[in-house]
């Protein structure tokens, strides 16, 4: 059974529908109170889910699709290999979950608290995770792919031997990252912020725009560049103006 049209409040309703049907389509869970909540199985089409409350929700098969959920709170929520797909998630509350293996395709988490969450093995495709701190969030064995991180804090995270396309990290914090070996392929780091522990050796620059980004102050050891963007970082490094006049 699908529901259609609700308007979700409270646990004790919630449950009470699951066990007619576990899919809801274009319902509304603003500001419900879910918290605790546990359930095998949830999947959720067009819902509504503004300020909704999901802190330490226990779903071992959570799938949302189009859903509107922003200012949602899954703090510490175990939502292991979920799905969030088409959906605004624009400053829900991620602290501490654990979403392992999931798949997130083509959602704005712009500006989440993502502090303490484990997105190990997690899929990251086409996402935006703009003025996002991921310096705590666990990272590894992620996959990435066409992924905005713009003005993310991604301090000490490991993209070794990675080929990342697409990827935006303007202004994004570089501190600390290990990007040894890794092909950039239409990659944005315009105006990243790097530190002499930010290590580059033997990545791919080319193809990529990195102007303003001072990555100079990096190792850069064995990295490849086009002649244009080698020059760039040469005259920006020294201040230096070229008349192409004379």
């Amino acid at each position: 059974m699908i529901h259609h049209g609700l308007t979700i409040t409270d646990a004790d309703q919630l449950a009470s529908l699951l066990r007619q049907g576990f899919t809801f389509r274009e319902c509304c869970f603003d500001e419900a109170d879910l918290i605790d909540f546990d359930a095998e199985v949830l999947e959720l089409q067009a819902c509504s889910l503004r300020g909704a409350k999901f802190t330490n929700l226990m779903c071992p098969s959570l799938k949302l699709t189009d859903c509107d959920l922003r200012g949602a709170n899954f703090e510490k929520a175990d939502v292991l290999d979920a799905e969030f797909a088409s959906s605004e998630c624009a400053e829900a509350n991620f602290r501490g979950a654990k979403l392992n293996l999931s798949r997130l395709n083509d959602c704005d988490f712009s500006a989440c608290n993502f502090d303490g969450a484990n997105l190990f093995g997690a899929e990251l495709a086409g996402c935006r995770f703009r003025a996002v701190d991921l310096s705590s969030a666990n990272l590894d064995g992620a996959k990435f792919d066409r992924v905005d991180f713009s003005m993310a804090a991604l301090r000490f995270k490991d993209f070794k031997g990675r080929r990342l396309t697409g990827m935006n990290f303007t202004e994004a914090d570089l501190s600390g990252c290990n990007f040894t070996n890794v092909t950039f392929e239409n990659c944005h780091l315009t105006g990243a912020n790097v530190s002499e522990e930010t290590v580059f050796d033997g990545a791919d620059f080319r193809g990529s725009y990195i102007s303003a980004s001072q990555l100079e102050v990096a190792s850069l050891r064995g990295a490849m560049m086009s002649p244009s963007q080698a020059n760039a970082l040469l005259f920006e490094r020294f201040g230096i103006l070229v008349d192409e006049g004379s």
